[in-house]
This record gives C-alpha cells, sequence and structure tokens, in this order.
C-alpha cells in the first residue's frame, strides 16, 4: 500500500522519500533523466521528514492519486513516456494555451485535446521523456484559468487524430 512521498531540494535535483512502498521504486525508473541528471530513487533509512520552507507535503492532499481508489489508479500508472495527460482541465482552452504552459520544458512534437465524460483532457506528445519528465514534475498542479492541472504519464505512445 502506497502511504506517501515527499519532494526535498536538497542542492541538488529532487529527492523522491517513500514509505512504505516498493511499487515507487517500480513507478520510476532508475537511471530515468531529469534537469540533466540521473534520477536515483531509493527508500530513506529516515522515518520521519521535517519539512521546511522548500517541501511539500501531498499525503492527504486531493492531487495525491494514490489517496482513493488506489486499485483503479494502479492500472493508470505507467514508467515515464514521452506522452503525458493533462487532466481537471478548463472547459475553455485551447490546444496553443496547452503547448504555451509545458513548452518551456522541450520540443512538443503533438498535442490533442479531447473532452471524456464532459470534462477536458489533453495528450501532450514531447521529443524526449526527459521533457515530458520535467513538465510533469514543474506543471503538475499548477493553475490554469482557475483549474488545477493534474499531470501523469500516459501509457500511449502516439496520438492518433481520429481518436
Amino acid at each position: 500500500m502506497f502511504v506517501g512521498y515527499k519532494f526535498l531540494s536538497l542542492n541538488a535535483p529532487y529527492h523522491l522519500v517513500s514509505t512504505g512502498s516498493i511499487y515507487v521504486l517500480s513507478y520510476v525508473e532508475q537511471g530515468a533523466m531529469l534537469f540533466g541528471k540521473r534520477m536515483e530513487v531509493n527508500f530513506s533509512k529516515h522515518p520521519n521528514i521535517t519539512q521546511g520552507a522548500d517541501t511539500h507535503e501531498y499525503m492527504h492532499s486531493n492531487l495525491n492519486r494514490f489517496n482513493r481508489n488506489a486499485a483503479k489508479n494502479y492500472r493508470y500508472c505507467c514508467s515515464p513516456t514521452k506522452m503525458i495527460h493533462l487532466s481537471t482541465l478548463p472547459q475553455v482552452i485551447t490546444e496553443d494555451e496547452i503547448v504555451s504552459l509545458v513548452e518551456e520544458h522541450g520540443t512538443v512534437v503533438n498535442t490533442k485535446l479531447f473532452e471524456m465524460n464532459g470534462k477536458k483532457q489533453a495528450l501532450v506528445l514531447f521529443e524526449t521523456e526527459e521533457e515530458a519528465t520535467e513538465a510533469l514534475v514543474c506543471k503538475h498542479a499548477t493553475s490554469l484559468a482557475g483549474s488545477i492541472v493534474r499531470i501523469s504519464f500516459s501509457q500511449l505512445q502516439s496520438i492518433r487524430e481520429n481518436q
């Protein structure tokens, strides 16, 4: 069972600290690149972390997709890919606005804006996994026109125009 995780900034990139789950180790590929450096994910020797000004606690946050309905959400988790999935988007949004949100993190190859169950969502395909990972890390839970955008990796490998 996934208990929680925290991102810390310690004069290095980001350190992911997990409690109670081997799943996190499989979720982030060992050796994946982020901000030009290889990520390494390990269990912490510390049972607790003292929260500082540059840490964020997501254990009880609505933005933590592992809080509720974990069995359902587990199916949608995958290792980093070139494709990210954006959800909880504002009802009135364009593909250009989606590109503007994430293009600072890499080359956007393709996008698709669609609606599912009355909710706007988008797929964004980057040139590399590293670019997609950076966009996810930097833009997940950001505000866009009054909506908090959720971003995850997509299991899809390409965007089909007729979907």
